[in-house]
């Protein structure tokens, strides 16, 4: 009994020994190979949207939505953003918390329009010919020095998760019920993004159970690689608050020639990710700082330069609007006050009405899309040489 024991262990050692000597020198398979060191492992191509994007060119105007007074003429700005030659309004909702510690996160009753109102701003804009945008942001209430929404460390995270649910998840209901084109779940929140990612995936997959739409995600423009869900969202979205001269004058030909490398830089990255970039915010104050410090509408108030916000424009638009990989531009921002002063001299803001760079917006904006056919060609060479050529923190 004991010699037929030894048997099988010596049976069972030699088939092991035989095994392991295959599975050592066995030639590669494929999927065996090891990652080329040179070249690093070969690329994974990109998972396609979840909801693949087949809409048009969005070419579109910001609109604020900050009281909830009937009286406010919202529905006559997006009428004023249709007559501009856009096909999109983005509607800017907003909630609240104190300061960057806080882990509380409100919907102010008195600054933002009820349900029922932007329900119908959306099928107002509908009936303008317009799609829709429907984009939640956070905004401080008190912020400290140096705080904005990027830089957000509530003293308890899971709190203020549980405040940011609801909020998006509300206003998802609200996209949905109103049959908004786009819905953006969250706006530059920097601090969240690259440590956050399993509840940002969580907070997405439940919109998805509500709301139908394509959705996107508006990340800063010096911060959306760390965003590493972008392939649980359909849009990749970012901003354009680059410094694009150093402070040298913003002619056309250098803010072009600023712009070749980013936009190289973008593309290259956008490749790897397989989703087309809508940029969220294409803003730059009237001031003469703009080209520098676009993120900065607090830098010279008392120095406006129409001139400077047109060519900004100018160069953004003659980079970018050609793009196959680029579905739409948000400009921000139009004006959502009726006493608001716009012009060139008076308003130092974002918003491009009254001023020289409202002409440059619309010229692009009502030129065909890429891949159509107009009846005649576009004026693009005589308009780009009447364009200028002299020289936000929320």
């Amino acid at each position: 009994m004991q010699k037929d024991k030894l048997l099988i262990v010596l049976i069972f050692v030699a088939v092991v020994g035989a095994a392991v000597a295959i599975q050592q020198f066995r030639p590669f398979r494929p999927a065996d190979k090891p990652p080329d060191l040179a070249g690093g492992a070969p690329p994974v191509p990109p998972s396609p949207p979840l909801k693949p994007v087949k809409v048009g060119q969005l070419r579109g105007f910001s609109l604020q939505l900050q009281t909830s007074s009937s009286k406010r003429p919202y529905e006559q700005f997006v009428s004023e953003i249709a007559a501009t030659g856009a096909n999109t309004v983005n509607l800017v909702v907003s909630a609240y918390q104190e300061n960057c510690e806080s882990t509380s996160i409100f919907i102010d009753g008195r600054r933002s329009p009820p349900d029922n109102r932007i329900k119908s701003l959306i099928a107002h804009a509908h009936d303008e010919g317009l799609q829709v945008v429907l984009m939640p942001i956070v905004l401080l209430e008190n912020p400290r020095a140096g705080e904005w929404r990027g830089k957000i460390n509530p003293r308890r995270w899971d709190d203020w998760w549980e405040d940011y649910d609801a909020y998006v998840l509300h206003y998802a209901r609200v996209a949905q019920a109103g049959g908004a084109d786009v819905f953006v779940v969250g706006s530059e929140l920097v601090s969240t993004e690259k440590d956050h990612a399993t509840r940002w995936r969580g907070l997405i997959r439940r919109v998805r159970g509500i709301y139908k739409g394509h959705l996107s995600y508006s990340a800063n423009w010096d911060h959306y690689r760390p965003v590493k869900w972008w392939d649980a969202v359909d849009i990749i979205g970012m901003t354009t608050y680059y410094d694009l001269t150093g402070g040298k004058p913003p002619t056309v030909e250098r803010l072009m020639a600023a712009w070749r490398p980013l936009r190289k830089e973008i593309l290259d990255w956008q490749r790897t990710i397989g989703r087309p970039i809508l940029f969220t915010e294409v803003g730059w104050p009237n001031q003469v700082t703009c080209a520098e410090y676009p993120w900065d509408y607090t830098r010279s108030p008392g120095k406006p330069d129409p001139s400077a916000q047109a060519n900004c424009f100018e160069a953004f638009f003659r980079t970018w609007i050609e793009e196959e990989a680029v579905a739409g531009f948000l400009v921000w921002e139009w004006r959502n006050h009726p006493t608001q002063a716009i012009g060139p001299k008076a308003d130092t803001g974002y918003s491009p009405c009254g001023k020289p760079a409202l002409e440059v917006i619309k010229r692009h904006y009502q030129a065909p899309e890429r891949g159509s056919t107009p009846a005649t060609a576009p004026a693009s060479t005589p308009a780009a040489a009447s364009a200028p050529t002299t020289s936000r923190s929320d």
